[in-house]
């Protein structure tokens, strides 16, 4: 079997070109296989439960958006410093972007969705 090709150039990549802080990818089984510069494993397997986890419940309010199955895209949640993204990134794999509140929300949305 070979192994898994090194992905964290792309987020390295993401991170620099959209001023985001940290980007994440993880699988979907919610282990992390990709981190930019300066995630470390631990926070690395941290945020991808969390960001699992958010996957998870924002999904359960579809039904509150629009009556027919619609499916979840992305989940954004705004912190005073800061925002964190959680998006789909295709086949059952999950995007984690963190950002400070200075980022420009629709270029770094831009950068994300052609970065997946």
């Amino acid at each position: 079997m070979n192994p898994a090709p090194n992905r964290d150039w792309i987020l390295n990549e993401l991170v620099t070109t959209s001023r985001a802080r940290h980007a994440v990818l993880l699988s979907a089984d919610g282990l992390a296989v990709a981190a930019s510069e300066g995630v470390d494993r631990n926070l690395a397997d941290t945020i991808s439960a969390i960001a699992s986890g958010m996957q998870s419940l924002s999904r359960s309010g579809a039904q509150f958006v629009h009556d027919t199955p619609t499916p979840w895209e992305q989940t954004m949640v705004s912190y005073q410093g800061g925002y964190l993204f959680v998006l789909a990134a295709g086949d059952g794999s999950y995007l984690v972007v963190s950002a400070g509140k200075d980022t420009d929300v629709e270029g770094l949305s831009f950068q994300m969705a052609k970065t997946i």
